[in-house]
């Protein structure tokens, strides 16, 4: 599934970071006792329903949730004795950004520290309290029919989470060789699902995705996609675009989720300038092909 969203500026900061969160297990730990706080745009929104309806079906890193809206971020103080699942707005030095699903441990305020929200989502927690984040795009979310992505997120973030508790996540290097170890999985495994418009255009169809990739696949529309990923549909990954920037910075994020764990099954990340790698290459397949 395609994601557009137009950043300002270098995404050096987004691409080391667009999946990722804390590397220290004590915190994830010491978070799991508490509760959860969704917080939701508050206007009865498909994004907000869809939230709902993904934490309601799948939320289980803590024993207790509850839902409020951003608006109740500026009346009431967070609480040490919360976790939280918002939108956070993530700005680099050089002014580029980007929305992220995000768990924040919550603490405790400093006089007159208040959030900050620009289009509901937080621009200013400080990097410490977040437990994990994952870069999205939830307006296209919405328009092109696909919330039911919002499943594979909540998914995502708790199964990051889980590894960073066990140790099996320590850093960023033993993420990126925790997601390396799943593209055999997911080769062998499950049939891989793109939707249309995730080939780049050096791939115009499923034909000569096929001669780089020998194993199941498909494309169909990024609708269903976002049903398989409703569903939590066994046996299939599915693929997730998201394009930064503009035609001079533009930047690929690639991703593959097993459809039914939501566990991040491949990843990889690179500029997309004037036009070109917009989407899945035959490197992406190829390393999917070759993993060991």
């Amino acid at each position: 599934m395609r994601i557009q969203t137009l950043l300002l500026g270098t995404l050096a900061a987004l691409s080391a970071n667009a999946q990722y969160g804390t590397f220290d297990a004590k915190a994830v730990d010491a978070a799991k006792g508490t509760t959860t706080l969704v917080v939701l745009d508050g206007g009865n929104s498909p994004y907000d329903k869809a939230l709902m309806d993904a934490v309601k079906a799948h939320w289980k890193f803590t024993g207790a949730y509850d839902f409020i809206t951003v608006n109740d971020l500026a009346t009431q103080p967070l609480s040490e004795g919360s976790t939280y699942v918002m939108k956070l707005r993530k700005t680099d030095p050089q002014k580029y950004e980007g929305i992220f699903l995000a768990v924040v441990a919550g603490w405790k305020q400093k006089k007159n520290e208040a959030l900050v929200v620009e289009g509901n989502a937080v621009t200013n927690v400080p990097a410490e309290q977040e437990l994990a984040s994952i870069l999205f795009a939830p307006d296209h979310l919405v328009n092109t029919n696909c919330t039911g992505f919002m499943n594979l997120y909540v998914k995502h973030l708790q199964d990051y989470l889980k590894l960073v508790s066990k140790g099996e996540i320590r850093d960023k290097t033993t993420a990126d060789r925790t997601y390396e170890g799943r593209n055999r999985p997911l080769r062998d495994g499950l049939e891989l699902w793109m939707a249309e418009g995730d080939l780049d255009k050096s791939l115009p169809d499923a034909a000569a995705a096929k001669a780089h990739y020998t194993h199941g696949f498909q494309v169909m529309s990024a609708e269903q996609l976002g049903n398989a990923a409703r569903e939590g549909k066994a046996g299939v990954a599915l693929s997730d675009v998201v394009l930064t920037g503009d035609h001079k910075n533009k930047h690929c994020f690639k991703r593959v989720f097993n459809a039914n764990t939501g566990e991040l099954m491949y990843q990889a990340d690179e500029a997309a300038l004037y036009g070109k790698k917009e989407g899945f290459l035959d490197e992406d397949l190829k390393a999917i092909e070759r993993a060991r």
